[in-house]
């Protein structure tokens, strides 16, 4: 399942370390005007090459930990909903949604990165900030213990005090890089735009039923 919450690749050399005084305090900072966002995204599948090898677009809404909406607009449509209580995906060319618990909690999530404290991210990554030229700044997350988040490494880039892209690789190496743009920080959303209604006549399978 491609959600969200994975993807970034840009050309530079990733190589070279600054060290700061503490990198996870100035992540923590700029992130805190990100616990509510808006944004268009362009999604990539990354080859071991670094090529995009696949592509989607869309937007996103996200406030908090635990509520985000994720709508895939192409190549095929999906809505990914997290109601802070449940994480529904539905897929309306398969006629089907499915629905799991966010009972797992403490896993951390690209989404839970961004709502994160700076307390959270000590205690989960290390943190290590980049050289990514004048006006950016770039964060490599790694997990400190296995199975304590859904990624192996998380990238952040930030372009002055805003988020522009995101790398996520997995667990098996599989990289996915989010680019986005239109990112605006509104007062407040719908919370109805957090809420998942199941359309009639589409399959559902439940695993918080299991």
């Amino acid at each position: 399942m491609k959600t969200f919450f994975w993807a970034l690749a840009f050309i530079m050399n990733l190589n070279s370390v600054t060290v700061y005084a503490d990198d996870a305090a100035e992540l923590s900072e700029l992130l805190q005007a990100h616990v509510r966002l808006s944004a268009d995204f362009q999604q990539y599948t990354l080859s071991t090459d670094n090529l995009r090898e696949e592509t989607a677009q869309g937007q996103l809404w996200m406030e908090g930990t635990d509520y985000f909406r994720w709508e895939t607009k192409t190549p095929f449509p999906q809505l990914i909903i997290s109601d802070g209580t449940s994480l529904w995906v539905f897929d309306p060319d398969l006629e089907q949604a499915t629905r799991r618990s966010l009972g797992e909690g403490e896993i951390m999530t690209p989404a839970r990165v961004l709502g994160g404290d700076i307390d959270t991210l000590r205690n989960t990554f290390e943190v290590t900030r980049q050289d990514a030229g004048e006006g950016h700044a770039l964060f490599e997350l790694t997990p400190l213990e296995e199975g304590v988040a859904e990624f192996q490494r998380l990238r952040m880039l930030f372009n002055g005090d805003r988020l522009a892209e995101l790398l996520i690789e997995d667990g098996l190496g599989q990289r996915s890089l989010i680019m986005l743009t239109k990112v605006s920080f509104p007062d407040s959303f719908d919370p109805s735009m957090f809420i998942f209604k199941l359309p009639a006549d589409v399959d559902l399978i439940d695993m918080e039923a299991n």
